[in-house]
């Protein structure tokens, strides 16, 4: 036999001697626990939980101080009295859950509103101020929830800029959003740029350095990028069209593929490394004919320091001009190996 055969058997046996016992006590004045126990011919354990379950339904009560005598009660009365305690607090609680439900209703115009004018929103909006960027681009971090790209250019970072930046990209990480930054190779030479590196690292940030990254970029889930508004440095454009998105994404992720670690600790020959990396750089910019002002902007160095590095390179090739140096940089195979400072470049007079 099974236990749930059991369980119904013995509710069924205990429901029959609550009725025997209260049947007993309808008719009479009072009845005592004994003489209950005595017509339900049952254990003694049995009938005092037969008495009890009586009791705490309301359908016997006491009619003495001592509680030895007992009295049925109108089952409609007890019910009454048991139920409507939990009846009033039931009410209570359907009042409670109608005005919140309420309430949340009163606030669907402004979710509306919201979800109206986001699909309002322009395929490219145009910000003329730094303070209005600086907003914009903290909202759209803080609706992050999956993944920011960031590219920045520049060798170093302005302190400002840092510190404007810190306590956004920390609560950013803190949510679990994944974050991936380009920077140039110059920025691995800029103390406040490395501290900066080294500490959303520590938080989860993934950073590596780039050639060519020659504009700012930052986009938020590929949802919402913005990129520099020419002619005024403090703007900038946010676009959403999806295909322009589309496109932005996968030049990151094409750079991204093909670039480096960002280098934490500068050991003597990463320094050799990037200064190599530097100088074939430079060489490449040259031979494509690009002024100081596009070569200085796309190795993120300052114009002062760009020409200083091309006069170098002008002076040891022996080159009259920068036709010239393009001529002797194809000559001497510059572009497929190294431009160490030690090594010779022809006979540096620049004759063929």
């Amino acid at each position: 036999m099974t236990v749930a055969r059991l369980e119904l058997m013995h509710a069924s046996g205990e429901a029959q001697l609550e009725y025997a016992a209260y049947s007993y006590a309808v008719p009479r004045e009072h009845v005592t626990e004994d003489e209950l126990a005595q017509i339900l011919d049952a254990p003694q354990e049995t009938a005092r939980d037969v008495i009890r379950n009586l009791r705490e339904l309301r359908l016997l009560r006491s009619v003495d101080p001592e509680g030895t005598r007992l009295c049925a009660v109108p089952p409609a009365t007890a019910g009454a009295q048991l139920l409507m305690p939990a009846i009033r607090q039931l009410r209570e609680s359907q009042r409670e859950m109608g005005q919140s439900f309420a309430r949340i209703l009163a606030m669907m115009p402004a979710y509306e509103s919201g979800v109206l004018s986001q699909l309002e929103q322009p395929a490219f909006q145009y910000l003329s101020d730094l303070a209005t960027t600086r907003q914009v681009i903290t909202e759209l971090a803080a609706r992050a929830k999956e993944e920011v790209l960031t590219v920045q250019p520049g060798g170093s970072r302005p302190p400002g800029s840092i510190s404007e930046a810190h306590d956004r990209t920390v609560r950013l990480l803190g949510r679990g959003v994944r974050m991936r930054t380009l920077y140039q190779h110059s920025a691995r030479f800029d103390g406040t740029t490395v501290d900066y590196v080294r500490m959303v690292s520590e938080l989860g940030a993934e950073v590596r350095i780039a050639s060519g990254v020659v504009s700012r970029l930052l986009i938020f889930d590929r949802e919402a990028a913005l990129i520099n508004l020419p002619g005024l440095p403090h703007g900038a454009v946010v676009v959403r069209e999806c295909s322009v998105l589309e496109f932005m994404t996968e030049i990151f992720e094409n750079t991204w593929n093909t670039a480096a670690e960002f280098p934490l600790q500068q050991q003597r020959a990463q320094v050799v490394d990037a200064s190599e990396e530097f100088k074939q750089a430079l060489l490449r910019l040259l031979v494509e004919g690009d002024d100081d002002k596009v070569i200085a902007r796309k190795l993120g160095v300052s114009i002062r320091t760009c020409q200083r590095h091309l006069s170098e390179v002008m002076t040891r090739l022996g080159a009259r001009n920068r036709l010239h140096a393009g001529y002797l940089i194809h000559k001497h195979g510059l572009l497929d190996r190294s431009f160490r400072q030690d090594e010779p470049v022809g006979d540096g007079t620049g004759r063929p």
